[in-house]
């Protein structure tokens, strides 16, 4: 947790490092930069020189240093930059190039070319930025490896004179690796959101990550394999009351193609859960960012977290899924869900896991017409393309309904069951 939340932290760092990211609070583009050293965020420091600012534009020189691990304070990431500044009627535009200097070989090889950092502050110190990095090639091991620039874009404003980040949009347009028996591919992925830029673990809003084509093809065995996944879409959002957390996250599939299987399409998925307690959800992330800036041990981490997470699942909650759908060749299957997660005063997590069947309710709905048992079936690998008849899925179906799990409504099977106390009930009438 604490690699990916200070890479994550150090990304913006980076995207920071123009004076705009700090103006706001000195009102004076001179006072920025003779104050010489700064210290935007903990794991990142700056040093600026050699300032000239004449009335419409400008330059002056940094240099940054940057810690992805609070943990590994010697691994240090050296950068330098010019900042080329232009002030206009609006506000202050200031163009970067970000030269990484020092990195562990594989990031310093993989970013030989300077990253272009663009800035825009107006005169209120709202501002916007995006940093783009070069085309990055490499051809090593008989391993091709392209990825076509990417760009970070986000906006930030003074509150209570503090930065404090507003969105942010990542696009990663290409992505792809190849030798001679394997290839790897991935194409428009778009990553935007409005939570947890500022350091807040529990904060409302909505994340997105969106992603046009991902493939992948291994020739090199007896049986080649592919997959292949097109328009792929998550949504999370969340929402906080003073008591609690209520959040929702949607997956969508366009298509889903794998060796021996059969073609997937419109898949829709949702789950939300509701009525999280705040306070004690937040006492569980305080924890985690403690841990974090302490270094403690997992021993001890996973020993402070136990009763924490406890805390919050012996609140209970409520949970649902509804309009869940898939597509299988010209067959479709639905399926919805609604439950909760009951109080109680369980002491250990082994415990929580023993009680879980006892605590759980819930009632599934699911339903699914004949084609799609069809298609199923007829996918199956080892069939040497022979296919089910009418009459042997008919047969199938039959003895689906007989089980008195299902009942039939045409060319369709329904499923409804209610768990509770531990026991579940077919519900055919």
């Amino acid at each position: 947790m604490s690699k990916i939340k200070w890479g994550v932290g150090g990304v913006v760092a980076v995207a920071t490092l123009a004076v705009g990211g700090n103006l706001y609070a000195d009102k004076s583009l001179q006072t920025y930069y003779q104050q010489e050293a700064k210290q935007p965020s903990k794991n990142l420091s700056l040093n600026y020189q050699n300032f000239q600012m004449g009335a419409l534009q400008g330059s002056a020189d940094w240099t940054a240093e940057l810690i992805l691990d609070p943990c590994k304070p010697k691994e240090v990431i050296k950068l330098t930059g010019r900042d080329q500044i232009k002030r206009s009627w609006n506000g202050y535009q200031i163009q970067s190039d970000v030269k990484v200097v020092q990195a562990d070989s594989a990031l310093k090889s993989l970013v030989n070319q300077p990253l272009k950092l663009n800035t825009h502050v107006n005169w209120l110190g709202t501002m916007k930025s995006t940093l783009t990095t070069p085309v990055i090639v490499r051809n090593e091991a008989k391993i091709q490896t392209r990825l076509d620039p990417v760009t970070l874009e986000y906006r930030a404003k003074p509150v209570n004179d503090q930065l404090q980040m507003q969105d942010l949009k990542l696009d990663i347009p290409n992505l792809t690796v190849m030798d001679a028996e394997t290839h790897f591919q991935m194409t428009g992925l778009k990553i935007e959101t409005n939570q947890g830029l500022n350091g807040n673990y529990l904060e409302a809003g909505k994340t997105t990550v969106q992603m046009d084509l991902l493939k992948m093809a291994d020739r090199g065995l007896n049986n080649p394999i592919s997959a292949e996944l097109k328009n792929y879409r998550v949504e999370a959002e969340s929402d906080l009351t003073d008591r609690v957390l209520n959040t929702k996250m949607a997956v969508q599939v366009g298509e889903m193609k794998m060796t021996f299987s059969p073609v997937m399409q419109n898949v829709k998925f949702n789950f939300n859960v509701q009525d999280v307690n705040r306070a004690k959800l937040q006492a569980l992330f305080d924890i985690i960012e403690k841990s974090e800036n302490s270094c403690l041990a997992q021993e001890k981490l996973l020993q402070d977290l136990e009763p924490a997470l406890l805390a919050v699942i012996n609140e209970g909650f409520k949970f649902d899924s509804s309009d869940n759908q898939i597509k299988i060749g010209t067959g479709e299957a639905k399926a919805s869900l609604t439950g909760r997660f009951m109080p109680s005063h369980q002491k250990t997590l082994k415990g929580m896991v023993a009680m879980v069947p006892s605590l759980v309710e819930y009632k599934a709905d699911v339903q699914f017409d004949k084609n799609m048992v069809a298609s199923i079936m007829n996918s199956i690998p080892g069939k040497a393309g022979l296919s089910m008849s009418d009459q042997d899925i008919e047969t199938m179906l039959s003895s689906m309904q007989q089980s008195g799990q299902l009942k039939r409504d045409g060319d369709v099977m329904k499923m409804s069951m209610e768990y509770k106390y531990g026991e579940k009930k077919f519900l055919t009438e």
